[in-house]
């Protein structure tokens, strides 16, 4: 084969789908542009809360505990993630996939201790 001559055509779907992708967002953006109203209304410049009149200031502190609790949920979905497939496969498994998990799983356990230390599940503002 010459220098040059190889062409992967098992990538063709895939900068196919690029192109397409690509040309699909700039496309919509661009008719948007051209075709959205110009005239801006002052009512619709308002903060939209769920059909709600805005209540508070813009300058208001969320309360960090609803993240913490966000961020405790994706960590636990996680190891069920992975714990799932390992208790399919315990019985394959040697002694050192054993061993993986138990380490994997003391560590989401001190990261939960933790979220207890620092105090993630008082509900009450800090």
């Amino acid at each position: 084969m010459e220098p040059g001559a190889y062409i992967p055509y098992k990538y063709l779907p895939v900068v196919i789908a690029i192109i397409l992708a690509t040309v699909f967002g700039f496309g919509g953006l661009l008719i948007n542009k051209l075709m959205a109203p110009k005239k801006f209304n002052p009512i619709k410049l308002i903060a939209y809360e769920s059909g709600n009149p805005p209540s508070g200031q813009p300058k208001d502190r969320f309360v960090i505990v609803f993240f913490l609790i966000a961020i405790l949920f994706v960590v636990f979905d996680i190891e069920v993630i992975f714990l799932y497939p390992w208790a399919v496969a315990f019985g394959e498994l040697s002694s050192e996939g054993f061993w993986i998990m138990i380490v994997f799983i003391a560590l989401i356990f001190l990261g939960y201790l933790y979220e207890i230390f620092i105090g993630a599940f008082r509900w009450q503002k800090r």
